[in-house]
């Protein structure tokens, strides 16, 4: 049986409790899911630390059984790492596994929005805001004693001198290529030969105007997709949101990129060029390839409603676009409108709802929720 790599640091599940202490709080939660979910469809078989495995104050016997039966361990270092003692503990255990006899044990550091000199301890002494590894480990003494925090700042150091995936970084534009590189490098450590981390880096693209997220009905939906354990592409979090038309090649990325999509029809989404120009490129990318699933849904709004949108768009727009585009435009809204739609409702939203968003695309793009897998 192939050993799994590991996702052995700080894991965005436990920061909902808000305790600094808590491994994961200054981690951004799609980062770590996204790249769990990326090692997955990759079939490198991860394990998160968080996979129901109970937190105390020291490490379990069980995550400990985890590492020594991964063949890689990704660390992921950020701003507030050297303040958990549970991190710091898993870490060394790490690098207990790494120096071991048998050197079958491969340690992969990604530096989280943190510069590797701040983990080398390598602080300037004129900027106090990158002493924050220093003054967290000197923190620590007071506690465990000098010797104990002493091992924590060997390993520190350890793992910042082998720097090779540092984010943000120039030659990463998003952080699904600095995904994309982990999962190649991760492959590459387990002999595993990864062109791309997976066919789809979506499971579904968000579309909607958000001049009408009332009752933050998308970032309800995309809770709602996360939880289930979806990768979702929410338009507006990707710049695709401004007024000048300059995210084309990054939305037929996303587009060509992801499994299905979720178009939120609402008052104003027929009033937006942008959404239009997106519903637009994903209406003629589905007909044309078959790999792009579309699922409606009707927000505060009725299929009636978006028929005579649609009608209406040669005289709101016959002045500022060209007719050809106008009809195109017309033409995708009115074929996407009579698909089968997930849901339509004019109240606020619910529970329900979501659930019913969530179920249409496991059935209708074939995707079923992906399940942690056992330890």
């Amino acid at each position: 049986m192939r050993r799994r790599p590991i996702l052995a640091a700080e894991v965005t599940s436990l920061c909902r409790r808000g305790r600094r202490e808590e491994p994961g709080a200054d981690t951004r939660t799609t980062f770590t899911t996204d790249l769990f979910q990326a090692l997955k469809a990759a079939d490198l078989k991860p394990f998160m630390d968080d996979d129901g495995i109970k937190r105390g104050n020291t490490i379990t016997s069980e995550l400990e059984e985890a590492i020594r039966n991964s063949r890689v361990s990704i660390i992921i270092f950020s701003k507030d790492y050297a303040s958990s003692s549970w991190c710091l503990d898993e870490l060394l255990y790490i690098f207990d596994q790494y120096h071991s006899k048998t050197k079958t044990h491969g340690i992969l550091p990604l530096f989280y929005h943190v510069d590797p000199s701040i983990v080398r301890l390598n602080d300037k002494e004129d900027d106090k805001r990158e002493k924050q590894f220093e003054k967290a480990l000197d923190e620590h003494e007071k506690t465990f004693g000098k010797k104990k925090v002493d091992r924590w700042r060997e390993v520190l150091i350890g793992c910042g001198l082998m720097a090779e995936f540092p984010f943000p970084k120039q030659k990463y534009s998003f952080p699904i290529d600095f995904i994309d590189d982990i999962v190649r490098t991760t492959g590459e450590e387990v002999g595993i030969s990864i062109k791309e981390a997976s066919a789809f880096r979506y499971d579904v693209l968000l579309s909607y105007a958000s001049m009408d997220n009332r009752e933050n009905f998308i970032e309800l939906l995309d809770g709602e997709l996360r939880s289930s354990e979806f990768i979702p592409f929410k338009a507006e979090n990707n710049g695709l949101d401004g007024e000048e038309d300059d995210t084309s090649e990054l939305m037929d990325a996303a587009i060509s990129q992801s499994r299905s999509s979720i178009i939120v029809f609402s008052r104003n989404y027929a009033y937006s060029p942008r959404c239009l120009d997106q519903l637009l490129k994903m209406f003629e990318y589905s007909s044309e390839t078959k790999r792009l699933v579309i699922i409606p849904v009707f927000y505060q709004v009725s299929k009636d409603q978006i028929s005579m949108q649609a009608e209406r768009l040669a005289g709101m727009y016959d002045k500022q676009f060209k007719r050809e585009k106008v009809e195109r435009w017309k033409e995708a809204i009115k074929g996407v409108a009579q698909l089968p739609a997930a849901v339509a409702f004019s109240g606020a939203a619910t529970k329900r709802h979501l659930k019913q968003i969530v179920k249409a695309i496991e059935e209708k793009a074939d995707r079923r929720p992906r399940k942690l897998p056992p330890v």
